[in-house]
């Protein structure tokens, strides 16, 4: 199994958390207003420069309920699932309370 390094930074006004080393992770983040479930690019196998990130909800700027999408808003947005080199980074719109890591088994 490869090593994944999590680097969580929780402010007064948001919590940014970047994974490095893999795409293939899953994030829960909760925070006063509730739970939300961060998922990676779909495409992690791929390199990044020939995958564009492949959510259904990414650059949907807005949620069911009429909020930005956790998921990655439209241009300009400061919150959601953004893709790096070497992983992603997620940004919430609040202080997490928790978080938790869901990483597949590759056995």
């Amino acid at each position: 199994m490869d090593e994944i390094d999590i680097d969580a930074r929780v402010t007064d006004e948001r919590t940014v958390i970047d994974v490095t080393g893999t795409r293939d992770v899953a994030v829960v983040v909760r925070s006063e207003s509730g739970e939300r479930i961060y998922l990676p690019p779909s495409n992690f196998d791929e390199p990044i420069a020939s995958s564009p990130y492949t959510s259904p909800y990414q650059g949907q700027g807005t949620g069911i309920d009429g909020t930005e999408s956790p998921y990655g808003g439209g241009t300009g947005s400061t919150r959601g699932t953004f893709e790096t080199a070497d992983g992603f980074r997620i940004t919430h719109p609040e202080p997490a309370t928790e978080f938790d890591v869901y990483r597949e088994d590759e056995a």
